[in-house]
């Protein structure tokens, strides 16, 4: 095998790695972008890539009852990109793109928010420093890929599937705030009640356990927890509920949360982050509503109660001291 031929298959390797990324939801658009432009080589290989599954799912839809000698798209899928460097001599070019790649997306900056509507009766509000996808096919599909959002699905409306890194739902109607914390979904009903059916894993909570599938209503005060190998339940107060949802009024919400919690929270919103020089003011309990884009009324507000000095450094960070 020569170096040039060691070269293209390592290409390929690359673009099926990313292709797997992106139908999961785990890439980092902006990295994928920068890869796919660093070479032409790059998007041609990921062209071909793109075609070939095109017309593996194709045929998958055209010859829905031949069981027996076809295995699922799915699965096909995954045996072709997990070979991603042998895709390299099929020859299919042409700038085709699959449907993780003509997914709608939106991504807000620190500080900002947008609302939207994709389709009748789904309404998404994304916070800070967030990222969604979206797809409006056969069925209705969000991607929460970096960040937090609120998703409302009206009544009478068609059920959405969230995804959120290990986490997955049908939200058949009503409003969840929904937050990325790593691999795992953390959900709060913030508003009304909601009817949704946890899917992949088993509900646990103090009433015992249900099985995946089942539809459940919640009401405001209920919250889940979604990853891959579990979705637990729990109550949560309304002070919780304030301070999870205040931010669609742009409002930190404090009512009993530690001085560590509400700087950690209100540094989402900041580009010059907030910083607690004595460890022992964290476990401060505080309460109050501010601004979340404009912290000076938090800052008077901790010097006032508490004595807390606010200085900030040569790099514009702010430094709280006693």
């Amino acid at each position: 095998m020569t170096s040039g031929e060691t070269s293209r298959q390592e290409i390929m390797e690359t673009a099926s790695l990313w292709q797997a990324r992106l139908d999961s939801g785990t890439a980092d658009r902006d990295e994928f972008e920068a890869w796919r432009a660093a070479d032409p080589r790059h998007a041609a290989a990921f062209a071909r890539l793109s075609g070939i599954l095109i017309q593996i799912d194709r045929a998958k839809k055209a010859h829905p009852q031949r069981r027996r000698d076809t295995i699922t798209a799915a699965h096909t899928r995954r045996r072709f990109l997990a070979a991603g460097g042998g895709l390299a001599a099929a020859g299919i070019a042409g700038a085709i793109f699959l449907p993780s790649l003509a997914r709608a997306r939106v991504h807000t900056g620190i500080g900002d928010r947008q609302r939207l509507s994709p389709v009748n009766g789904l309404s998404l509000d994304v916070n800070t420093d967030s990222r969604v996808s979206w797809d409006i096919g056969p069925s209705c599909q969000v991607w929460l890929e970096r960040g937090e959002l609120a998703i409302s699905v009206a009544k009478g409306a068609p059920p959405c599937h969230l995804n959120g890194g290990k986490g997955r739902l049908t939200l058949i109607e009503g409003t969840l705030n929904a937050r990325l914390r790593g691999e795992a979904l953390d959900l709060m009903v913030i508003e009304g009640a909601c009817t949704l059916i946890p899917e992949r894993t088993a509900i646990f909570s103090d009433n015992g356990t249900s099985a995946p599938g089942k539809a459940l209503t919640l009401t405001a005060g209920h919250a889940l927890m979604a990853t891959g190998s579990a979705t637990r339940m729990r109550k949560v107060n309304d002070g919780d509920i304030e301070f999870t949802a205040g931010w669609r009024q742009g409002e930190l919400i404090l009512d009993g949360q530690t001085l560590g919690t509400a700087v950690d929270e209100y540094n989402r919103y900041l580009t010059r982050h907030i910083i607690i020089a004595d460890p022992q003011l964290a476990s401060l309990r505080l309460g109050g509503r501010f601004d979340t884009r404009n912290p000076d009324d938090f800052l008077s507000a901790l010097s006032a109660g508490f004595g807390i000095h606010a200085v900030k450094d040569a790099n514009g960070a702010i430094i709280l001291t006693k």
